[in-house]
């Protein structure tokens, strides 16, 4: 409540967000009102993303290699509406290294017996499943003997692949999270000097290498989802984690506390439909195709398959756009705490004498 004289020095009471009881006042219920209405439309931002992209996953224009007149593939190419796009190799050899360099998703290859069609799992599961799918209805409806293959199949112990997806998810999470538990325990999350700040991104590098290693450790030996102890895919687990907690501390800098809302919106519920789980993140309807592969999910999830399963092929970009995070989060972070410490002081009013 707050208090006030008027000329006469009388004292003149305003109505505060309490009564003298305590009971909350109707002007009192404006602020929680409206904290809980940006709740509700976060919830229907969060069903709404994930909905639109995951509830109905087809492909869009998915590349698919083809040596010699095969039927089924143009079978598929007229009644897919836009699924895929076909791309004439020469030879099997050509159409297995443009799957394997990343150029076609899938091949299909003219047999004198049988047709053959190449896919790749390990690379994308969804878009296997969904071109083996496209290509089996074709073959049954031309009773055409169809042979399919895959080049990098998924182990029996992570036969869906989504082993990868969660441990990704997990490094991302604790990227966010761990630079917004560590700004609060170092006194806010806006660095007050260069040397603050410095501190804070040196702790969290070490923070994301202790998450990779163990990460990495976790899925491997620790769980046998994967073989062995994969050291890549530790390199790969750090720079995620730092990319996600630097690009955090970055928006924190900037913007304090809503900084971390921002980093969720765009890391969780932009980035996890869009990262690539059903089907390759490149194969989306637009504009989730142009929006996933800009976020740490998608990159993050791609590289791990890449060096877990695909002999770390295909890493240039998806390491390049976490790369670009995690130098722009240390940038941003350094460059607030250093406006912040050298901006002007702001001039104070003096009382003017009587």
């Amino acid at each position: 409540m707050t208090v006030s004289e008027d000329e006469s020095g009388t004292v003149l009471r305003q109505e505060s967000h309490q009564d003298q009881r305590g009971r909350i006042t109707v002007r009192g219920l404006t602020r929680p009102a409206v904290g809980l209405a940006a709740v509700v439309l976060f919830q229907l931002l969060f069903a709404s993303v994930f909905a639109g992209v995951l509830h109905h996953p087809v492909l869009h224009h998915a590349p698919v290699a083809v040596v010699g007149r095969p039927p089924l593939a143009q079978v598929v190419n007229s009644h897919g509406g836009g699924t895929i796009r076909l791309v004439a190799e020469p030879t099997a050899g050509a159409a297995q290294a443009a799957i394997r360099g990343g150029q076609a998703n899938a091949a299909i290859i003219a047999g004198r017996h049988a047709q053959t069609l190449l896919i790749q799992t390990a690379a994308s599961p969804g878009t296997a499943t969904v071109l083996t799918k496209e290509f089996t209805t074709a073959a049954t409806a031309l009773k055409t003997p169809l042979q399919v293959r895959d080049l990098a199949p998924l182990p029996a112990s992570d036969s869906t692949g989504i082993s990868a997806f969660f441990l990704v998810i997990a490094w991302m999470l604790g990227g966010y999270v761990g630079a917004t538990t560590l700004g609060m325990m170092l006194g806010g999350v806006r660095s007050p000097s260069l040397r603050h700040a410095a501190t804070r991104l040196g702790l969290l590098a070490g923070y994301a290498a202790i998450s990779g290693f163990l990460g990495a450790l976790l899925i491997g030996p620790a769980m046998g989802v994967v073989p062995g102890y994969n050291l890549a895919l530790a390199g790969v687990g750090m720079l995620l984690v730092f990319a996600a907690a630097a690009a955090t501390a970055g928006l924190q800098a900037t913007l304090g506390m809503p900084g971390t809302l921002i980093a969720i919106i765009g890391m969780v519920v932009f980035g996890d439909p869009t990262s690539g789980t059903s089907i390759a993140t490149a194969l989306l309807a637009r504009p989730w195709n142009v929006i996933g592969q800009g976020l740490p999910p998608s990159a993050g999830l791609s590289a791990a398959r890449s060096v877990t399963y695909l002999g770390g092929i295909n890493l240039t970009g998806p390491l390049t756009v976490l790369g670009t995070y995690a130098a722009a989060g240390t940038l941003l972070t350094l460059a607030a705490a250093a406006w912040r410490h050298h901006r002007p002081a702001s001039p104070t009013t003096q009382p003017q004498s009587a």
